[in-house]
């Protein structure tokens, strides 16, 4: 019996090793180009991430001029305010707005929120500032004494007392502007202002309430200036 045996000629063999070859160069060229589109993407979200990073800091620094502007305008007026640039706020703390316990602000001090609302309302037209703020929050706050009253049959706490300092504050802003003052808006066309009350919770950093000082300087009216986070589109459209 014969055994047949399978032969390949030279030019089989190498053009077996030539498919080998050009599959493997076919490969490594899928894999460079994955490589490629991997690194520009990732650049991509780098310079994104940059750009977001930068245009943050361009409405931080916005904010913080308009802060300085607000505070040295209202000093001309005869008005002090307390500015904080790290937590982006204006506090109105040494006019005593209102006596212990009351919501109302004072008949005397009505001129200093006529004034800071002009001047809000002088700054918040201009569109470097209208671009840079989302939101402005009205924010009322007082010391720790407990109140011991009630009001529409509910007990009154230091809660509520907060959030309708800030509501009656934004309410007489409104009515000294005919209005102008509730029909700010941010760069988005939504409400500029809005209120909240925060009771005794957030006193000024280093202030206690352990003094009396210290509680009257509790005792204010806090403007917080919330800047407006870059979105993903218009960082985009920078190019």
């Amino acid at each position: 019996m014969r055994f047949l045996r399978n032969h390949q000629t030279p030019q089989e063999e190498n053009h077996f090793w030539i498919s080998i070859s050009d599959l493997m160069t076919s490969l490594l060229f899928i894999f460079i180009l994955i490589l490629a589109y991997m690194i520009l993407e990732y650049q991509d979200k780098q310079n994104i991430a940059q750009k977001k990073i930068e245009a943050f800091e361009k409405n931080i620094n916005a904010r913080n001029e308009l802060l300085h502007k607000l505070q040295l305008n209202l000093k001309k007026k005869g008005i002090n305010v307390e500015i904080d640039t790290d937590d982006g706020a204006m506090r109105i703390t040494r006019e005593r707005l209102f006596d212990s316990a009351k919501a109302d602000i004072r008949k005397d001090k009505v001129w200093v929120i006529k004034e800071v609302a002009n001047e809000l309302l002088n700054m918040m037209i201009q569109n470097k500032y209208k671009n840079a703020i989302n939101t402005i929050f009205i924010e009322g706050h007082t010391d720790n004494v407990k109140l011991n009253k009630s009001r529409c049959g509910f007990r009154w706490t230091n809660m509520e007392l907060s959030a309708q300092r800030a509501i009656n504050t934004f309410l007489l802003m409104d009515q000294l502007t005919n209005g102008a003052f509730s029909k700010l808006t941010n760069k988005k066309g939504e409400a500029l202002i809005s209120y909240s009350g925060y009771a005794d919770t957030r006193p000024i950093k280093g202030v206690s309430n352990e003094t009396e000082d210290g509680r009257e300087r509790n005792r204010r009216i806090q403007f917080f200036f919330a800047v407006n986070p870059p979105s993903i589109e218009e960082l985009k459209n920078e190019d």
